[in-house]
């Protein structure tokens, strides 16, 4: 093995364990149980750590192009220079929005495909934070969010298939049928910047950068469920409701319990097993509403009582961005959701140098939701 080779594994190795590190001190900084000292002493621990590995790798960096006088080693890991922790920049750790130079870990030696990236444990918590935002991701088993890695998805499925009979012994067994069916999501990024100034940053009394990555995450989700719940087919994502089978209701009506009790049994009747009934706010407010055949009784208990929270024994789900005067129940085992990258935040000190600002930026590559079968996904809508 070549010094360059043994001086590239010491670099890399120590920015892997940096990233470790700043992982393990953000759940210091998220962990209730400790005490305020408690807390302090370990977060400062690890500072001092993840100091100490950066100074690691930035030597050997330096050392194999003061050595071999060149700038390819630098290059290799996609970047001309190494990230750098600042005293002033410690306080980004306490939160899941900080500086980009703070969570910069090597993940790739090609600037083409990204270069410096988030760590991957850092992503997944941004996701996992974008799902809970989003109320048709909340309603999807984790196993139906599909992670892939290629610019499409293909969800192969069988549109439909013979039944078997009787065969008599020693007859010939005939032969059964089946026709296959695919849906391909293609991989849309959802993006957005925003800018801060510095001085705002600095004087905040609140913590401005969780309070601005908690919006755009908000933001993002509100997006997602907007297009995965009505997106047409023409849209970058196309919703469930599109692809579901729609029952209208009267002049005048909105959704009621024997209406979601028909829906449920639509989705049996179909060999389906209902998991989850999505609902608009007015909806959910005239399900509360909704009185018993007894004077003053409401059907959904009490008006002193928890709210409302399953219906016929399923989990209700508010959607604030499903359309008016609706709701859907369906067999969520059978709706499938495609991620292509998962919810990236980064943040820019060098983009607006020349005004002081921070430039910050979130992206998120999803590939849409997908139906098994129209009849999984009964939609109510009222007039």
């Amino acid at each position: 093995m070549s010094m360059v080779d043994i001086l590239s594994a010491r670099a890399k190795h120590a920015l892997e364990k940096r990233a470790t590190v700043i992982a393990e001190l953000r759940a210091v900084e998220k962990d209730s149980t400790l005490s305020g000292s408690e807390k302090a002493e370990r977060v400062d621990s690890l500072d001092k750590e993840a100091g100490a590995l950066e100074a690691e790798a930035r030597e050997a960096i330096e050392r194999a192009e003061r050595d071999f006088g060149t700038r390819s080693f630098a290059e290799k890991f996609g970047a001309a220079g190494l990230p750098s922790v600042h005293a002033e920049e410690r306080d980004g750790f306490k939160g899941y929005l900080p500086s980009l130079s703070e969570y910069r870990a090597l993940q790739s030696s090609n600037p083409a495909d990204g270069g410096w990236l988030v760590p991957q444990a850092t992503a997944r918590s941004y996701f996992d934070m974008l799902r809970a935002e989003s109320a048709f991701l909340a309603g999807l088993p984790a196993s139906n969010i599909i992670q892939f890695d290629t610019a499409e998805l293909t969800l192969p499925g069988i549109a439909s298939s013979s039944t078997p009979g009787y065969v008599d012994e020693n007859a010939q067994i005939p032969e059964g049928s089946m026709t296959f069916t695919g849906v391909t999501l293609t991989a849309k990024a959802i993006k957005e910047m925003r800018y801060a100034p510095n001085e705002l940053l600095a004087d905040s009394a609140v913590d401005l950068r969780n309070a601005l990555g908690a919006d755009m995450l908000k933001k993002v989700a509100t997006r997602i469920d907007l297009d995965a719940f009505s997106g047409a087919a023409n849209n970058p994502l196309k919703g469930i409701i599109g692809q579901g089978v729609t029952t209208t209701l009267g002049a005048g009506k909105l959704p009621s319990f024997d209406d979601l009790a028909d829906a449920i049994t639509r989705v049996r009747m179909a060999n389906g097993k209902p998991s989850v009934v999505f609902v608009s706010p007015d909806t959910a407010a005239s399900l509360a509403k909704e009185k018993a055949a007894t004077a003053g009784t409401y059907q959904a208990g009490a008006p002193t009582g928890t709210p409302l929270t399953t219906v016929w024994g399923l989990p209700l789900v508010v959607a604030n961005n499903l359309p008016s005067k609706h709701a859907i129940v369906c067999d969520a085992s059978r709706v499938f959701f495609g991620i292509r990258s998962q919810a990236h935040i980064n943040a820019s000190e060098d983009f607006r140098f020349d005004r002081d600002q921070v430039a910050y930026r979130v992206v998120v590559r999803v590939a849409g939701a997908s139906v098994a079968e129209a009849s999984s996904v009964q939609v109510i809508r009222g007039s």
